[in-house]
């Protein structure tokens, strides 16, 4: 198939995250443009042509998409670019799996969870403020409690808080990082610990693909904890499936998505699950490698498909609806501390481990990493698949002990490692 033959798509954003997406569509036999403001941003590299186009100019890249004759839009793992794909896609008449209005619902967390009490779906209880931080708001605080922007991602803007002063600096931060300019304050659940689910919806058939584990770290007593492994299958998955499953099924049909993926985060405190967010893309954890690696079949390949125009019911995961995934899995998150990276060793030896499955690096030799309680703070992320449990905490472990990562002054910089021993010891 020549070039002028293949299904042309515009993938938008170059980051080192988006360059699975770029093989998997050019494995399609897909022809892949990519534009991101950054010249030589990685994803660039591998495409069959890239510009250097801010991906929020809609009017420039609507006229490039004209130009190129592109037959679909496409992102992935980030918020920003899933409005701009909905928009570009809209105004171009060209098939795209969400709604402005579903997106709203998902980004804003006032609305998603004014939603879900809708559905019966259990959420963490919030104060309410009529808009500022008034001596009368910050008296009814019950400590410590977490500040958030309504409508930040990637955990940007938010702030734990153990008194009056704390809540009001968060609050101004919080601001700060919402562009609608709204805040939302919680009751802070201080524990380690949450589960997060995945669901697959194809021609409005919702299944739950899997549920995992989610640990977390928590560096400092102001920033929110970041996630440090994700384990499938979760050792709440049976009781997530009779209690809070079907509300959260009838949720997304009343939101009308009728095809897609999504997550969804949830705390878990004194066997209660408390769900907090919702993102309607694929996550940054690229947790379709490890269910196409048990099942054969490729979620991205799935959206990549339905992003042109082609039909998607060749994806069918109904014999593994319920999270039946038949093998022991881990997504490991790489944290850093503050410093500059001076060297990094082990990655050879990781990704020859049969059961490293993928590994996406978002970071370098060079880059000065702060802690601020964000996912910049990330290295990367581990996608590992074992055929027995065992076998599974053998490679986190050798993992650990190849990868070493220095700053300049010669510092691990590796803030905190996932231990199953202790984590099988908590009475959670």
């Amino acid at each position: 198939m020549t070039d002028t033959q293949k299904k042309r798509i515009l993938i938008l954003g170059g980051s080192r995250h988006m360059v699975n997406v770029v093989e998997t569509a050019k494995k399609r036999g897909f022809y892949t443009i990519v534009i991101d403001k950054e010249a030589g941003s990685p994803a660039k590299s591998y495409a069959d042509k890239s510009y250097d186009i801010s991906t929020a100019e809609i009017e420039e890249v609507t006229k490039l998409a004209k130009a190129e004759g592109i037959d679909g839009i496409f992102t992935a793992f980030e918020d920003v670019n899933t409005w701009h794909a909905q928009t570009l896609c809209e105004k171009l008449g060209l098939p795209f799996y969400a709604t402005k209005e579903q997106l709203d619902i998902c980004s804003n967390k006032d609305k998603f969870k004014e939603y879900c009490r809708s559905y019966q779906v259990p959420v963490i209880e919030e104060y309410p403020f009529a808009g500022s931080m008034d001596d009368e708001t910050l008296a009814a605080l019950d400590f410590p409690v977490i500040v958030k922007p309504v409508d930040s991602y990637a955990s940007q803007g938010i702030t734990v808080c153990y008194n009056e002063e704390e809540v009001s600096a968060g609050y101004q931060k919080a601001l700060g990082f919402s562009k609608s300019k709204k805040v939302i304050v919680e009751r802070f659940i201080d524990n380690s610990y949450g589960v997060q689910m995945f669901y697959t919806i194809q021609n409005k058939r919702v299944l739950l693909t899997a549920v995992a584990d989610r640990h977390v770290h928590k560096q400092s007593k102001e920033h929110p904890p970041l996630p440090i492994a994700m384990v499938f299958p979760s050792r709440h998955q049976e009781q997530f499936i009779e209690t809070v499953d079907q509300p959260i099924r009838k949720m997304i049909q009343g939101m009308g998505i009728e095809n897609g993926v999504v997550f969804i985060q949830s705390l878990f405190e004194d066997g209660a699950f408390y769900i907090y967010e919702m993102g309607f893309r694929l996550s940054g954890e690229q947790h379709y490698r490890i269910i196409e690696k048990q099942t054969g079949i490729n979620l991205l390949g799935m959206m990549l498909d339905f992003a042109v125009g082609k039909p998607i019911g060749q994806y069918d995961l109904a014999d593994y609806d319920n999270g039946s995934l038949p093998q022991f899995s881990c997504n490991l998150p790489i944290l850093l501390g503050n410093g500059t990276i001076a060297e990094v060793n082990g990655l050879e030896k990781i990704i020859e481990m049969p059961e490293v499955i993928s590994q996406v690096l978002t970071r370098a030799v060079g880059d000065q990493i702060e802690v601020t309680g964000s996912y910049g703070q990330m290295f990367g992320r581990f996608n590992i698949v074992a055929d027995t449990e065992e076998k599974l905490w053998q490679t986190v472990n050798a993992l650990y002990d190849e990868l070493q990562i220095l700053s300049t002054e010669g510092e691990d910089m590796i803030v905190a490692r996932f231990s199953p021993v202790e984590v099988q010891q908590q009475s959670i």
